[in-house]
Order: C-alpha cells, then structure tokens, then sequence
C-alpha cells in the first residue's frame, strides 16, 4: 500500500511540472503569414478565448492573467495589436491614424460590412460611411 502511495505521488508530482505542460499554441503562432498564426484565429473567434490564460476579469485586461503573458508585451495597443489608443484614435494627421488603413484590412476582425466582427466593435457607431 505504501509502495502504491508513494508511486502516485511521483506521478502527480512528474505530471504537474511545467516541462511535461503540452505547448497551448501551434508553431506559426506568431508568424504573421501563417493561418496558424494567434491574428488568423483572433479573426475567427475573437479575442475572448485569450482571456482564460491572458486576461483578467476586467474588459480589456490582457496583461498577462495565469500565464504571465501580456498582449502588450508584442503590441503596443494590446490585443486588438493596433497602435497605442491615444495615436490609433489621435490626431488624423498621424499615420498611425486608423482612418489611414484601407478599410478592406479592417474586414478581417470588424466584418465585411464592419459593423462588428468578431470583435463586436461597429465602425458605423462613429463613421457614417467609410471610404
């Protein structure tokens, strides 16, 4: 009985340690041209499914949650990886400015008729139309 106590408890030691943790993301996870890339699935599912492992409980909190990995660490506008808000949203004399992009590139996280998207964020709410 002690023999089997004593092996279960190697295996839940062995088991739980970080190096036999499975890898949570493919190997193109940060390659921008791959489709397995984290902005290719963002497009599909939004950002929401980050949260568990890189969020906290506040909307937009993304700095890093159980894994200890903040979006901001990559993007200086967190998760949605546009600029900071402040020059994404700023002066429209900036070429940071968000008017600046085609709008086609916003289809991919905003919907093709940009009214939400994964991202649930309706360009229509500020923008009568969009050229």
């Amino acid at each position: 009985m002690n023999k089997l106590l004593f092996l279960s408890s190697i295996l839940i030691i062995v088991g739980c340690t970080e190096l036999n943790q499975p890898t949570m993301h493919p190997a193109d996870w940060t390659n921008t041209n791959s489709e397995d890339s984290h902005m290719a699935k963002i497009a599909v599912t939004g950002i929401q499914a980050c949260r568990d492992c890189h969020g906290g409980l506040e909307k937009n909190d993304f700095f890093g949650g159980t894994s200890g990995i903040s979006c901001y660490a990559c993007h200086e506008g967190g998760p949605s990886g546009h600029p900071a808000f402040d020059i994404w949203m700023g002066d429209s004399g900036n070429s940071n400015f968000h008017g600046t992009e085609n709008p086609d590139r916003c289809k991919a996280c905003h919907g093709d008729d940009l009214s939400g998207g994964v991202t649930a964020v309706n360009c229509y709410t500020c923008h009568n139309e969009i050229s």
